[in-house]
């Protein structure tokens, strides 16, 4: 049904695909590409998420409580002594201010009266009743908005926003690396569909050159010019050429169910494939594949992008030895009104706080998870560069084998153009009876297996030549 919704009208027993078209089938067919793009989108939206620390963060906050008793902030009644303000100085009592009419005076002594807790007795005294102190906090309401907005973290926040998008391009990475590795397989399938096609028709071919042969010395055979002995021979390799079709068929088969596996059509669709043809340049285009390996590899991007995750994490570390400022902003509105003797009414009020969190001793552990990011960010280099070694390795392999591929087909061609040569010259003699017909056997034996490995050559170069592309990364661009 996919592939119905993406080219209307296809009827899988008869329309073409064309290399192009199998890869794009495969892409949106495949589960592993499309986990691979769902990863980057969740990776893209955490970057986003990351990217919003860096502004104030807004909040809203509301309380209700009921209390099932009052506050009292009198345990008992009480009274206050009445003094006058002129006894006052600096804010304390002054004693020696009081006079008779303040403070009760022993006529005897003429010092004044003092109670158990050695303070003097005053005149007048005003009552304070425990009732005086019942607050009630029944019902409290209590809404507040806030913002809070980071100053200075040692450049926590920055560097969690660049592990974010760090994260984010490998995700992109691996979606491509996905990506490739499936084209890259579809392209053998496909080159390997038409590789067998070649093949059935090269045993068709040569079963009508060994049946033709047999219908001649049937007919020699009725002349009494050859023995039966050479029409067995023949009828032998005739039965040999009706395996080798059979075994040609059955690989077709299996090739096309792979295909159509690997692009989502149904096993038993036998779609026509339109690219194929053989010809392949000689000649390797100038270009410094491994320098295009280098800096087009998925792999590397993975592994330099890893390796500017654990530079982040080391900054993150070292961070942690610095202090943290924040500036928090709140406006609130409460009842009780606290502002106006606790009465059951509704008041604001704001405030603004400068917040500094400074770390003093921890048992250094701080050290020791630094140490451990460093050498995190050591192990990381390390193998970014060991996998730059290799792809190095892995792209000069390519070329040499992309190269033999190009030399393979002249050879196989020279072959071929004399192996048809010694047919024709091989069936003109024996048609003026120089020769015998297992030379005619022979030669056409020869001929068959000239074409078979001029075709394994070209789809070798073929396949090569889509290797070479991946390792250099330019099968990569062929799908963005």
């Amino acid at each position: 049904m996919l592939f119905i919704f993406l080219l209307p009208g296809f009827t899988f027993a008869q329309d073409k695909l064309s290399l192009e078209q199998c890869r794009k089938l495969a892409l949106q067919h495949n589960q592993k590409v499309q986990i691979a793009r769902e990863s980057k989108s969740a990776a893209t939206s955490l970057r986003k998420a990351a990217f919003t620390q860096f502004f104030p963060d807004f909040s809203f906050t509301g309380d209700y409580t009921h209390m099932a008793k009052k506050l009292n902030i009198f345990s008992q009644d009480g009274f206050l002594p009445v003094i006058p303000y002129t006894a006052i100085s600096g804010g304390s009592l002054d004693i020696s201010k009081l006079t008779a009419n303040d403070i009760v005076i022993n006529p005897i002594t003429h010092m004044p009266v003092l109670d158990a807790n050695g303070n003097p007795v005053f005149q007048h005294y005003a009552y304070l009743p425990k009732s005086a102190g019942v607050i009630d906090l029944t019902n409290i309401y209590l809404f507040n908005v806030g913002v809070t907005q980071p100053v200075f973290t040692g450049g926590k926040i920055l560097n969690l926003y660049k592990t974010a998008k760090y994260t984010e391009n490998i995700a992109k990475a691996n979606e491509t690396l996905e990506s490739t590795e499936l084209i890259s397989k579809v392209d053998e399938n496909y080159y390997r569909v038409i590789s067998l096609k070649e093949k059935v028709r090269l045993a068709e071919q040569y079963k009508a050159l060994v049946s033709k042969l047999i219908i001649d010395l049937q007919n020699y055979q009725q002349e009494g010019i050859i023995i039966s002995n050479d029409l067995l021979k023949a009828r032998v390799r005739e039965n040999e050429a009706d395996l080798a079709l059979l075994k040609a068929q059955n690989g077709l088969t299996l090739s096309q169910m792979a295909l159509c596996q690997s692009i989502g059509l149904s096993l038993d669709s036998k779609p026509e494939l339109t690219d194929t043809a053989l010809e392949i340049p000689l000649i390797l285009e100038t270009k410094d594949f491994v320098q295009a390996g280098l800096s087009q590899r998925s792999e590397l991007s993975i592994l330099q992008n890893n390796v500017n995750i654990a530079k982040a994490n080391v900054n993150i570390m070292y961070s942690r030895f610095l202090p943290d400022v924040g500036v928090t902003g709140n406006f609130l509105i409460a009842n009780p009104d606290m502002y106006h003797g606790f009465t059951q009414d509704f008041n604001n009020d704001w405030n603004v706080s400068l917040v500094c969190h400074i770390p003093l001793f921890h048992w250094g552990e701080r050290f020791h998870t630094l140490s451990a990011a460093r050498h995190q960010k050591t192990s990381s280099e390390l193998k970014l560069q060991e996998t730059k070694e290799m792809i190095t390795l892995q792209v000069r392999q390519a070329i040499n084998q992309y190269n033999e591929s190009l030399s393979k087909i002249q050879l196989t061609n020279r072959s071929l153009q004399q192996a048809e040569e010694n047919l024709k010259v091989t069936n003109d003699n024996f048609a003026e009876g120089t020769l015998k017909a297992t030379d005619v056997l022979e030669a056409q034996l020869l001929w068959q297996k000239a074409v078979s490995e001029n075709i394994d050559a070209r789809i070798e170069a073929l396949q090569n030549k889509t290797n070479l592309k991946k390792v250099t990364g330019d099968l990569s661009r062929d799908i963005q």
